[in-house]
């Protein structure tokens, strides 16, 4: 090679290396690409029958059901919008119906997941902040809650994709892709009904930037999705009226009962040794509500309003809404906007010690929480499955204690794992659908109701 030739392919290589700046920056998703592919290494991988989490079951046998032919909310019962089993349906063709395949699918883009969401909030915190050490912080404070990292390697989660879509929302619309903002948004609340603060959010940012146009194109994509995402509930399942009932009155009629004490004491036992970050995230979101509000130009965050916004409409579904407190998962896109305010937090502090301080006790909770939490498990295991063996274990499932009256049915993944058709629209039996025959009166082997059947028996109970 003449010399020429190693000058050029020097220059090449500089130009291909990360500058310190940007290394910083990087750190959070290589460290959760490293962390993800351990997880599915020694989780996910070396069984032909992996660990599951039970609603990985429900995602991945419905979406599988569907490319045989099933229907959703008329075959089989589901309280969510059709877009997650649109997912796995698609995870399902491409598996070719292999049931294994379509698991290590699901985990694979759950995991992919997890590292988008940790660069959308690196990138949207030092959009922020213009602080190359506040957004690594932000986005490695999405490790907090021992169970976000490790839960991908047990199947598909729609809050994970739910979260993603969210934040890509608000990062394609600062980046002048409005069309595409608006879709990204429509698709969180595919994903969720729930994160509908995801649409509102960019459609806000269009009116404070009192850009008609952008607004236009917004909606537009929001609304072209929708109509994609909802044209197999009209035009091949015909279960339209069945899908009201059960996306928007079942939540409505089962809401859980929790305190808000019970609540809050659920979430500090899910963040344990973690939870004083989660009121030091606080601390940086409610810094961001005072300096918008106040409208103080001299501070970060003063006209990032959908923050504060955000993170008040978890925080209000977790307290008063939907948060079954037996699981962390809930947890989630809550967590995004703590992760944030962390990173607010971190930028505000103008004295190197106390900074080095912040990193120091984030990385020692980061450390116990993958490291002992997440791979062996010392402390506690972060997602309840059984072993891949025996099948034996999985062919009948405890009902709660108010519904033992009812008849047993397999555990949802002994369903998946056996290729089960199921018979009868209540084949899995959820405690909210247990609820739901409770409320109207009605039995495990009834058929889904149409929203007429529901009206009358919801009036007539």
């Amino acid at each position: 090679m003449s010399r020429r030739h190693k000058d050029q392919l020097r220059d090449l290589l500089r130009s291909l290396a990360f500058n310190p700046h940007d290394r910083r920056l990087a750190f959070p998703v290589l460290f959760a690409v490293g962390v993800e592919l351990y997880f599915v290494l020694t989780i996910t991988l070396g069984s032909a029958r992996p660990p599951m989490a039970p609603d990985a079951g429900i995602f991945q046998h419905l979406g599988w059901y569907l490319t045989r032919g099933g229907r959703l909310y008329v075959d089989a019962w589901e309280p969510k919008l059709p877009l997650s089993y649109e997912t796995t349906g698609a995870l399902a063709m491409l598996a070719g119906g292999d049931m294994y395949r379509l698991h290590l699918l699901s985990v694979v883009l759950m995991s992919g997941a997890v590292c988008g969401i940790v660069g959308l909030v690196v990138i949207l915190v030092y959009d922020i902040t213009g602080d190359d050490v506040a957004a690594p912080l932000a986005g490695l404070s999405m490790f907090l809650l021992p169970g976000f990292a490790v839960r991908p390697a047990y199947g598909f989660k729609a809050k994970y994709l739910l979260v993603l879509c969210g934040l890509l929302a608000i990062y394609l619309y600062t980046r002048g892709y409005p069309a595409l903002s608006g879709v990204a948004a429509a698709a969180s609340v595919g994903y969720w009904q729930a994160a509908a603060i995801f649409p509102l959010v960019v459609v806000g940012l269009a009116i404070q930037q009192r850009d008609v146009r952008a607004l236009e194109r917004v909606v537009a994509g929001g609304l072209g999705f929708t109509v994609v995402m909802l044209a197999p509930v009209f035009l091949v399942w015909h279960s339209a009226s069945e899908m009201v009932v059960q996306v928007l009155l079942v939540p409505l009629q089962t809401e859980e009962q929790a305190s808000v004490l019970a609540r809050l004491v659920a979430g500090v036992v899910h963040f344990k040794w973690a939870s004083p970050f989660v009121l030091l995230g606080g601390l940086g979101l409610a810094h961001t509500a005072r300096c918008w509000l106040a409208g103080d130009d001299s501070d970060v965050g003063h006209t990032d309003w959908w923050i504060p916004i955000g993170a008040a409409w978890f925080a209000f579904l977790i307290f008063f809404v939907d948060f079954e407190t037996g699981g962390y998962t809930d947890l989630i896109p809550g967590l995004a906007f703590v992760a944030i305010g962390v990173g607010i937090v971190a930028t505000t502090l103008r004295d190197r010690r106390r900074r080095q301080s912040l990193v120091a006790a984030l990385v020692l909770v980061l450390v116990v929480n993958v490291a002992v939490l997440g791979s062996v498990g010392l402390v506690f295991t972060p997602v309840e499955t059984p072993g891949p063996v025996p099948m034996s274990d999985l062919e009948t499932t405890d009902l709660p204690g108010a519904y033992e009256e009812s008849e047993s049915v397999p555990d949802i993944r002994y369903i998946y794992w056996q290729q089960i058709e199921p018979s009868t629209c209540h084949y899995r039996l959820s405690v909210m659908e247990l609820r739901w025959l409770d409320r109207v009166d009605s039995t495990t082997d009834s058929r889904c109701l149409d929203f007429g059947a529901a009206r009358t028996r919801l009036a007539s109970g």
